[in-house]
């Protein structure tokens, strides 16, 4: 029974990280400032007259930025926010607890000279896992398509655990 549930959490791990890699290459790329010429060129001056929008311009101009706002929003769906949210506390739980379960002895008592590389960096490589998974749960995407990916992740792991319960149950 630990074998398929440490395969599991394991899985659910390998899931976890492949959105995060999705999301990372979906998320659009971080705009850079244009750096300064050393051509020191003037720009062109600005026309005298700049024409006034006209009122029925300005009003078509709103209703399709109201359209466009209107139809990102549809895209947003409301009901993924909170399965995401709770999908991606309680893949981070999970995670939290592999990471408990399988840390290093503690080398802290140990004489330096008794200690094997393997040693060092299974200390090493545990507390920069724990520290990134730290950073990762208090400093959440703001992008939504990262949280509707989070959304539809905890639809998955839903309805693997509705599927796992039905087996079970009948497995009795």
């Amino acid at each position: 029974m630990s074998n398929e549930a440490g395969l599991a959490l394991l899985g659910l791990g390998l899931v976890l990280f492949v959105v995060m890699v999705i999301g990372l290459l979906l998320a659009p790329a971080p705009s850079r400032a244009t750096p300064e010429s050393s051509l020191k060129l003037e720009p062109s001056p600005a026309p005298e007259e700049v024409d006034e929008p006209d009122v029925f311009e300005e009003l078509e101009r709103l209703g399709h930025a109201a359209q466009i706002r209107a139809a990102e929003e549809a895209k947003v769906r409301p009901w993924l926010r909170p399965i995401g949210f709770f999908s991606r506390l309680m893949t981070y739980a999970v995670l939290f607890l592999l990471l408990y379960i399988w840390a290093p002895k503690d080398i802290s008592k140990t004489p330096l000279a008794t200690l094997t590389l393997s040693d060092i960096m299974g200390t090493v490589a545990f507390v920069a896992f724990g520290i990134l998974l730290v950073r990762a749960l208090f400093n959440p995407s703001e992008d939504d398509q990262i949280k509707d990916a989070w959304g539809w992740l905890g639809v998955v792991i839903l309805g693997g655990v509705a599927i796992g319960a039905v087996y079970f149950y009948n497995a009795r």
